[in-house]
């Protein structure tokens, strides 16, 4: 009975109880195993039975909760396909067209929500927390007596209000993959400095084997994966084929956990001077030699109503440089290949013309989807593109073009999508391509702009602003 029970465990079944009301996850504690027998083991057995019993009763809460939800979005279900027969059956052309739209949007909206309850976000870990403990670690082991010079949590370093802290060389959040031993990669890297016109163009060179596939690296793309329309005619025939090589080439990548957006890569980056790379003239006033593509995935959980712009923030600027072939081409623009032609277009006409500058698209392409446990309705867009209209920002500089794109920008679901995709990245290798869409047979073959190969990307470990890199 009650009266049997010691202090501590009516106070545990106490606190268990409030928390199962609360819909508090807690970790389930496996009842101690018999042994020793005597008075001081009732204790420890009716303590692991008052937790194995909370834990049922939290776990019994939870799925009524789960049933709630399912009935509710069951009975919203019907309701919504009774309107939608009624509108298709009395409305217009148009009217019918609104309605699938809407449908299929909320059937997406529901198959997001239940995968987002199903995965949990309780795996979800900020890098900000990791971040925490390392500088709570850090200031433990200050000797006694000597003020810290770091700080001991992320608020104290990261203010919305301020500009980001120190600067960075491009390229030091997170390491290049290493090249494969005995490969021809490496023998040239050996030869080489890292950041050299050799080294970069060598990176450019080397087929993907080239490179040990490491956690939480990067390395340069196959542009092969991913299929770009060809002509004539696409518009009637939407024919595709793989990419040729791509028109510039990946110097470096970042990987920056801020709790604002970067808007501009040099406030927190110093952007590399390679000289017969980032110096040459291209004979052309308005297409520098560099161009800088930094994105902004949600670092919170997006919301349906409402665009947080201006919150935490992964931001992730990568640095090109003009091919060797593009640099050639640049030299006779008029015979150039549809492709680089295209992309000049694009570099004259963007800055102030929103249509063209729409035309900017980017691709995400996981490998080997089938083997990761993505939803078949997701798995169905690898590859495709999407096209960065309202949520793209060109900034034109000295010797670069920087482009933005703003992820928190974009609709609901597509936003939520990456955000629920987001703690599973380091289960992936992810190709993320960009390419100026073709719409014209003198404007085809479309062609990789550049991209970049994440290999096992880690959200976690991500340099968070402020904390981080005090240590860089």
């Amino acid at each position: 009975g009650k009266a049997g029970l010691s202090p501590v465990v009516e106070n545990s079944r106490y606190q268990m109880s409030d928390l199962a009301n609360d819909g508090v996850e807690t970790p389930r504690i496996r009842p101690a195993s018999r042994g020793g027998g005597g008075a001081m083991m009732d204790d420890v057995e009716l303590i692991a039975k008052a937790a194995v019993m909370a834990a049922d009763i939290m776990k019994e809460e939870q799925s009524k909760q789960t049933n709630a939800f399912s009935k509710y979005n069951m009975a919203l279900m019907v309701v919504v396909l009774n309107v939608a027969v009624y509108f298709v059956r009395h409305g217009s052309e148009q009217t019918y067209k609104m309605t699938v739209f809407f449908m299929n949007a909320f059937v997406l909206y529901v198959a997001s929500q239940h995968w987002s309850s199903k995965s949990g976000t309780s795996a979800r870990r900020s890098p900000k927390a990791r971040a925490a403990a390392k500088s709570k670690k850090r200031e433990t082991n200050t000797p006694e007596g000597k003020p810290s010079s770091q700080p001991t949590t992320p608020e104290q370093t990261i203010d919305r209000s301020s500009t980001f802290a120190k600067t960075l060389p491009a390229g030091r959040t997170i390491p290049r993959a290493a090249p494969t031993k005995n490969s021809e990669l490496e023998k040239q890297l050996q030869t080489h400095p890292p950041n050299s016109a050799e080294a970069i163009r060598a990176h450019a060179a080397a087929p993907p084997t080239s490179v040990q596939l490491l956690p939480h690296t990067y390395s340069n793309l196959n542009p092969k994966l991913f299929n770009l329309r060809v002509g004539p005619n696409y518009k009637k025939n939407k024919q595709k084929s793989p990419s040729d090589a791509a028109l510039m080439d990946l110097v470096s990548m970042d990987f920056l956990y801020a709790d604002a957006p970067l808007k501009n890569t040099c406030e927190k980056f110093r952007l590399p001077h390679i000289p017969g790379l980032t110096d040459v003239n291209t004979g052309h006033a308005h297409i520098p030699p560099v161009m800088v593509i930094n994105t902004w995935l949600p670092g919170e959980e997006p919301t349906m109503f409402g665009k947080n712009v201006e919150g935490e923030t992964y931001n992730i600027p990568m640095v090109f440089v003009l091919s060797k072939s593009t640099l050639e081409q640049l030299k006779d623009l008029e015979s150039a290949s549809n492709g680089v032609k295209l992309f000049s277009e694009w570099c004259r006409r963007a800055e102030h013309e929103a249509d063209f500058r729409g035309r900017f698209k980017c691709m995400g392409m996981i490998e080997n989807i089938e083997t990761t446990g993505v939803p078949k309705f997701i798995q169905g867009y690898n590859g495709k593109p999407a096209l960065v209209t309202k949520s793209g920002i060109f900034q034109r500089h000295a010797n670069y073009i920087e482009f933005t794109i703003n992820v928190n920008m974009w609709a609901y679901l597509a936003k939520k999508g990456l955000y629920t995709l987001t703690p599973t990245f380091p289960d992936f290798i992810f190709n993320v391509g960009f390419t100026i869409e073709a719409r014209k047979d003198e404007e085809m073959p479309e062609v990789l702009l550049g991209g970049c190969r994440l290999l096992n990307l880690d959200p976690e470990q991500a340099v968070v602003d402020g904390v981080d890199d005090v240590e860089i």
